[in-house]
């Protein structure tokens, strides 16, 4: 019986004193930009107040009395700290220079303000949870009574990709450590890096036989025939006017009618972002070599006034129906900025689904770097010889350019027995255009004569993050 009791007692010991050390949220205010808490990190001076309180009823003394009064002052002291924090001070990012592209710089200016005439800010650190590579804001700053600190963060994008800019979380700390003021800015600003671009070789372009038995007319604006071929199934994205009201009252879904084009051939970009081929040198890699050829295929067939569309089974997946015009490719950028190569993205199951969305002339152009001959079924199944809908074209990415062994020469001969026309790309074949959508926009400077320095260049300025938080 008495062992029972004392592993009773000292269970409760143990979990009173875990609860007494564990940090416990005081008080809580929060907004649409920003949740405030005040939290007590340890309940033991707590609880050694209320032992003295307790010991100065039963029994007061001048030294109880002491340490009573002591205890108190130092909690009340404490906590009034953390209470005129959390109303009286903010923190506040601004972005002042924003990048478009990769090598473009980004600049960001964070303050601290303390509008407390009394009470300083002993200590101050930010934890950024902005995901842009090699980038954050996360630091530890002091101000003083009715003041603001200020600095700037800022680095080079190296990378392509869509990126948020917060959210992001400002600590206070008390004098004595017992409270703890924590601010959770919820204010989030997205950045989208667009990849680069580059001059690709002829031997890459599409054969001129291969874009489909007509040819872009002169014509203002393409043209649709009166009658459709077939139907299909509805697609985010679809014109409402191509509905076919008969197939879709039978079958209840909806059903879109496919029209002949007669203005221009409509082609299909097919990257493979399947992650079990995809390979890396040095600080270029397969996927992103196959990203820029992507883009750069985008740009050259718009400029020819050809309709260009994207499907791609990546993290995350994509599919941008064909558009003609050069505006359309900031489309298509955006879409493939984010791509990133992922395991179970098989290349045939994509061309399998690709199926309903292709007419009788459209082109599609893989670029792949798998050499094995799963996938190529797949794609023989939608040419015209198989009873497909479309035409198909090959870039095969050379893995030993890239660090592998396996070559694309030794695949080359069976595509071109199997009727597929391709091509090779190796890593060299690919030179970047540097500013391709514009000057790279980053901090430079002169000196002049006199000794004074001047910028030269700058980066793209942006508009203001978040704009000031009120606490009530």
């Amino acid at each position: 019986m008495g062992k029972a009791f004392h592993k009773v007692l000292r269970s409760f010991y143990r979990g009173a004193w875990r609860w007494m050390r564990e940090p416990r949220v005081w008080r809580r205010w929060e907004s649409d930009a920003v949740q405030v808490t005040v939290e007590v990190q340890t309940w033991l001076p707590v609880a050694v107040f209320l032992f003295l309180l307790g010991w100065y009823l039963a029994a007061p003394t001048g030294v109880v009395t002491m340490a009573l009064l002591g205890m108190g002052g130092v909690l009340v002291a404490d906590f009034g700290w953390a209470r005129a924090m959390a109303r009286s001070v903010r923190g506040q990012r601004r972005l002042r220079f924003v990048a478009m592209q990769v090598g473009d710089e980004l600049e960001e200016e964070l303050s601290l303000e303390n509008k407390n005439a009394l009470i300083p800010v002993l200590w101050a650190e930010f934890f950024d949870r902005s995901n842009i590579p090699g980038y954050t804001v996360s630091s530890a700053r002091a101000a003083g009574a009715a003041s603001e600190v200020r600095w700037r963060a800022h680095t080079t994008c190296t990378r392509r990709g869509v990126f948020n800019l917060g959210p992001w979380e400002l600590q206070l700390g008390t004098p004595f450590g017992l409270f703890l003021v924590r601010q959770v800015y919820h204010q989030r600003q997205e950045i989208l890096v667009y990849p680069p671009m580059a001059a690709l070789p002829d031997h890459l372009l599409p054969h001129r036989g291969a874009l489909g038995g007509h040819r872009p007319l002169n014509q203002p604006l393409p043209a649709e025939t009166i009658a459709s071929t077939t139907v299909r199934g509805y697609h985010p994205g679809d014109p409402l006017r191509h509905i076919h009201w008969r197939t879709t009252a039978r079958r209840v879904d909806p059903y879109v009618k496919v029209f002949e084009p007669e203005a221009a051939s409509k082609i299909w970009l097919v990257p493979d972002f399947d992650a079990r081929y995809h390979l890396e040198a040095g600080e270029i890699s397969s996927v992103e070599t196959m990203v820029t050829v992507t883009a750069s295929l985008a740009a050259a067939l718009l400029q020819k006034n050809l309709a260009v569309g994207m499907i791609a089974a990546a993290q995350p997946d994509a599919a941008i129906l064909p558009r003609l015009g050069q505006a359309y490719l900031w489309s298509l950028l955006q879409a493939l900025a984010p791509l990133q190569a992922a395991p179970g993205r098989k290349l045939e199951d994509l061309l399998g689904r690709a199926r309903p969305l292709l007419t009788g002339n459209d082109l599609l152009i893989v670029i792949t770097p798998a050499l094995h001959p799963d996938w190529v079924g797949a794609l023989q199944r939608l040419t015209p010889n198989r009873g497909g809908l479309g035409r198909a074209e090959v870039i095969l990415l050379d893995p030993a350019s890239f660090g592998g062994e396996a070559q694309a020469d030794r695949f080359l001969p069976f595509l071109l027995a199997q009727g597929l026309p391709a091509a090779i790309l190796r890593r060299e074949d690919v030179t970047l255009i540097s500013g391709y959508y514009g000057e790279v926009s980053r901090w430079e400077f002169k000196v002049l004569g006199t000794g004074r320095a001047v910028a030269r260049r700058t980066p793209r300025a942006a508009e203001i993050m978040a704009g000031e938080v009120r606490h009530d």
